[in-house]
C-alpha cells in the first residue's frame, strides 16, 4: 500500500519510521523547507527511545528534576537520581529521522473535491493520506496561545522550572537550551496578558522570541478514523501542552493498526494515551465551564504530592490517582 502523510513532524516522520522495511511505501510531504520550525519548549520524557532513536547530538541535557511555583512562589524543589526526561534539539532530532525516510519539502498539499494535490499541481494517487500537520488543521478554539523567548540566561541544565497561577488556565516554564534558556508562558487567554504575565520571570538577554497555537481540547473524536495523527488529532496533554511524545505514540498506534490491519479508532481508544488525554481533557473542560475553580486547579497542580502530580502530568496514571489528585470532577 502506497501511503502520504502531510507534515514533516514529530508524528509524520515517525509514522514512516515506524511503517519503514514494511510492504507499505511512505512519502511525507511537508510544506516548508525544514523540519523542527514550530516553536516549543523541545521537552521528551523519558521511554520513547525505547521506540524511536534519538540520537546523542539531539539531547541538550537529561532532566532529574523540577521547580513547581504558584504565584511566583517556590513550593516544591525536587531533584532526583532518576532519568525523568530528557530537553533535545528537536530540528536535529527529527532531521535524523527525515534522512532516513522520503521526504518531500517545499511541496503542499491540498484536497480538492476529494482528491489530493501538490501546490506544483501533481496529483497524489496513493491508497491512504493520513494528515499529521498539527494545529494548522485544528478549530482556532480548540487551541490555545503559547508564547516563548529564547535567553542567554543561564540555569541547571537538569532542572526545569513550572509557573502555575491562581488567574490563569495554564503555566509558564523556564527550560535549559544550548544557548541558555527557553522562558514561555502558553494559557487561555490573550497573547497581550501572557506577555505581562511572562516578563517577571524573563530572565538575560532576549536571543529569539515566538509563538504559536497549542491543542488544549483533547482527542477529537470525529478524527478518530485513521486519517489523522498527531496534535491534527488533538494528541497533546491538555495540562502541560505535551505534544511531541503523544504525537509519537500516536503514531506508533496507527502504524500497528495498518501492520496487523486492525481498525485504528478501536486500538487508540484501548490506549493509556487516549485515556489520560481525554481525562487531562475533562478538567480543563471544567475548569472553562466553571465546575471546578481556575484557584483550585492551581492549588491542586503545586500543593498535591509532587510524585502524584507528575504521574498524571505525564499521562502514566490510573482513575485511583486521578480521584486522589481531582476528587468526584473527573468521574
Amino acid at each position: 500500500m502506497k501511503i502520504s502523510v502531510i507534515g514533516a513532524g514529530p508524528a509524520g516522520l515517525s509514522l514512516a519510521w515506524f511503517l519503514k522495511g514494511t510492504r507499505h511505501e511512505v512519502t511525507v510531504y511537508e510544506g516548508l523547507n525544514d523540519v523542527g520550525l514550530k516553536p516549543c519548549a523541545w521537552g521528551l520524557i523519558s521511554g520513547i527511545e525505547n521506540l524511536i532513536p534519538i540520537s546523542k547530538e539531539a539531547i541538550i541535557s537529561e532532566i532529574k528534576g523540577f521547580r513547581i511555583y504558584l504565584d511566583d512562589k517556590l513550593v516544591h524543589d525536587i531533584r532526583t537520581s532518576n532519568k525523568l526526561g530528557y530537553i533535545i534539539n528537536k530540528p536535529v532530532f527529527l532531521k535524523s529521522l527525515a534522512e532516513k525516510i522520503e521526504v518531500k519539502f517545499n511541496t503542499k498539499v491540498v484536497e480538492k473535491n476529494g482528491q489530493y494535490f501538490t501546490t506544483e499541481g501533481e496529483k497524489i494517487t496513493d491508497d491512504y493520506i493520513i494528515y499529521a500537520n498539527g494545529h494548522y488543521s485544528l478549530p482556532k478554539d480548540t487551541t490555545i496561545p503559547a508564547i516563548q523567548y529564547i535567553t542567554d540566561y543561564q540555569i541547571d541544565k537538569e532542572i526545569v522550572e513550572f509557573y502555575f497561577y491562581s488567574d490563569l488556565l495554564g503555566y509558564a516554564w523556564v527550560f535549559p537550551d544550548e544557548k541558555g534558556s527557553k522562558i514561555g508562558i502558553g494559557g487561555w487567554a490573550d497573547v497581550s496578558f501572557l506577555k505581562e504575565r511572562v516578563k517577571k520571570i524573563l530572565k538575560g538577554k532576549v536571543l529569539t522570541f515566538h509563538g504559536a497555537r497549542v491543542s488544549d481540547y483533547g482527542v477529537l473524536e470525529e478524527r478518530l478514523n485513521g486519517k489523522y495523527i498527531g496534535e491534527a488529532l488533538g494528541t497533546v496533554f491538555p495540562l502541560t501542552g505535551e505534544g511531541i511524545r503523544p504525537s509519537i505514540l500516536s503514531a506508533k498506534i496507527l502504524a500497528d493498526s495498518i501492520l496487523n490491519g486492525k481498525k485504528f479508532e478501536k486500538e487508540f481508544k484501548k490506549s493509556k494515551l487516549y485515556w489520560a488525554i481525554q481525562m487531562q481533557a475533562k478538567v480543563v473542560h471544567g475548569v472553562k465551564k466553571g465546575y471546578m475553580s481556575l484557584k483550585g486547579l492551581s492549588r491542586i497542580m503545586t500543593k498535591s504530592d509532587p510524585n502524584l502530580v507528575l504521574k498524571v502530568a505525564i499521562g502514566d496514571f490510573d482513575l485511583t490517582d486521578a480521584i486522589k489528585l481531582f476528587g468526584r470532577m473527573i468521574i
